[in-house]
């Protein structure tokens, strides 16, 4: 097998998880990421199915488990905090791992930092392709040589915009828009709470001890304010009269300097490579907390470097990723519509409908 060097653009999940596969696999691997710190914000993600078995292969299952949130079941709750329906997430004897968005993005970028070259504060601003490799201009005037560049830099991917053509290339906001703080201590670790109002919804996960507030709201296919300070005008005038914990929550996003926002967009490319560079995770293709993202770009990340491992030429592995990967992630996209339905019901007949579903679920 030929080895490759490998410019890896995001040390998020997907970006992490390719530098990792990619630098035990004796590629020589560079992993950009443009933040000067490492995104510690979010809600928890699951690992499930084929992620899973990526994650064996790596031999990180055990750690991964120790990090569990232990998050067993959801709670809906109303505007004064009592039950109205327990649902089981997880089965006891379920094999799928939920942990912290932190812990599982710490737990990879450590880990390729051990074989890979990790620059953080350094992202692209100019990228020249072509069948005989890639140049990639940083912010500060330096240039990076490489075999192959991958974009895994998420669903506003600058590798995306940079190379792809709008025709080839889509990012549309499905209706709703997503604010993560941290919620201080919670009563019941196995349980993550929620609470809805038509067209919004704010729920509370224990993510193994630092909890997280989620706000998901519909909005529409208006963009994001653009300040801090706007987003959080926004949020307080939605959940204004939401109950339950909203005001102290609120509280929180106003002096927190350490927000998740973000609008839920829907990436659709028609192609995931050009030349010698590829996209992986949401920068290819993206529901976001809709379509089980983080555990596709795990699963991604395995794919592509045994695509590169069966030793044909980059273009022929690059289309081997693409037709191996790109049904999987499709299929779990087209639960999306449904899953918006569940998590923030837009009308009060659509909230009581979820509701008394919910009675029926399994607890």
């Amino acid at each position: 097998m030929r080895k490759y060097s490998v410019i890896v653009v995001g040390a998020g999940i997907a970006g992490s998880t390719a530098a990792l596969f990619l630098a035990r696999a004796g590629h020589r691997v560079t992993l950009l990421e443009r933040a000067s710190v490492l995104r510690t914000s979010g809600s928890p993600v699951d690992l499930r199915g084929d992620a899973l078995d990526a994650v064996r292969s790596l031999g990180l299952e055990p750690e991964l488990r120790e990090a569990d949130t232990g998050v067993r079941r959801m709670r809906l709750v109303d505007a004064g905090g009592r039950g109205i329906a327990d649902v089981r997430l997880r089965r006891p004897d379920s094999p799928d791992i939920e942990l912290s968005r932190t812990a599982l993005g710490r737990i990879l970028a450590d880990r390729a930092a051990e074989l890979a070259e990790l620059r953080l504060g350094s992202g692209p601003t100019s990228i020249t392709a072509d069948r005989t490799g890639v140049e990639v201009g940083l912010a500060d005037g330096r240039m990076l040589a490489a075999d192959l560049l991958i974009g895994a830099d998420g669903q506003h991917s600058t590798v995306r915009r940079l190379l792809w053509r709008p025709e080839e290339a889509t990012e549309r906001p499905v209706g709703l828009t997503i604010a993560t703080v941290r919620a201080g201590a919670v009563d019941d670790p196995a349980t993550l709470l929620m609470h809805n109002r038509p067209g919004v919804s704010l729920s509370v996960h224990p993510a193994g001890g630092s909890a997280v507030a989620a706000f998901i709201l519909r909005t529409g296919r208006q963009p994001a304010p653009a300040t801090a300070e706007l987003r959080a005008e926004l949020l307080t005038r939605r959940y204004a009269d939401m109950g339950w914990r909203a005001p102290e929550l609120l509280a929180r996003v106003r002096d927190s300097d350490d927000v998740y926002y973000d609008t839920v967009s829907r990436v659709r490319t028609t192609r995931w490579s050009r030349a010698t560079v590829t996209l992986l995770g949401d920068a290819a293709s993206s529901i976001t907390i809709l379509g089980e993202g983080s555990s596709m770009a795990v699963a991604g990340a395995r794919t592509l470097s045994a695509a590169l491992e069966a030793g044909t030429d980059l273009p022929t592995a690059l289309a081997t990723y693409e037709r191996a990967h790109r049904p999987v992630v499709e299929r779990h996209q087209r639960g999306a519509r449904l899953g918006a339905a569940l998590l923030v019901p837009a009308t009060r007949p659509g909230l009581a409908v979820r509701n008394g579903a919910a009675r029926l679920a399994p607890s």
